[in-house]
């Protein structure tokens, strides 16, 4: 289980990444810990799975993570141009990645999916990654 979360307040950025295997309880731990962080509401949102080497998400964690997602009481509501890019480079990852921004969508969540990082780092507004520093997960 290994994740990074970086915050830059000075760009209003949060930068997830993940790496190695990715489960259930992954995701819904970094989704606690997403949800914690200060600039949450208003923060543009890059999540990085190009690292990881196995997934064991299951459909109805998929369905579950929708739902605790919108579920939550503390919730802030989010600024309405906040942008939410995930980079995944291979297939299974981006299939599931446009799942979600389906979901997302009907939510009115500006959440996109890029294969290309320099597409998705051009999206968010960045010309490359900040360094990642914060070790969670």
């Amino acid at each position: 289980m290994s994740y990074k979360i970086y915050e830059d307040p000075e760009r209003s950025l949060i930068t997830v990444s993940f790496s190695g295997s990715v489960d259930d309880r992954e995701i819904l731990h970094m989704m606690d810990e997403l949800y914690g962080r200060s600039g949450f509401a208003d923060a543009d949102q890059f999540i990085d799975f190009s690292q990881v080497k196995h997934y064991a998400i299951t459909p109805k964690g998929m369905v579950n993570y929708n739902e605790v997602a919108r579920e939550r009481t503390e919730r802030a509501p989010a600024k309405k141009n906040r942008k939410i890019v995930l980079y995944a480079p291979d297939d299974l990852t981006f299939g599931m990645a446009r799942l979600l921004a389906s979901v997302a969508s009907n939510s009115g969540i500006n959440l996109e999916v890029f294969r290309d990082l320099p597409k998705a780092l051009d999206f968010i507004g960045l010309d490359r990654l900040p360094a990642q520093s914060e070790k969670n997960g």
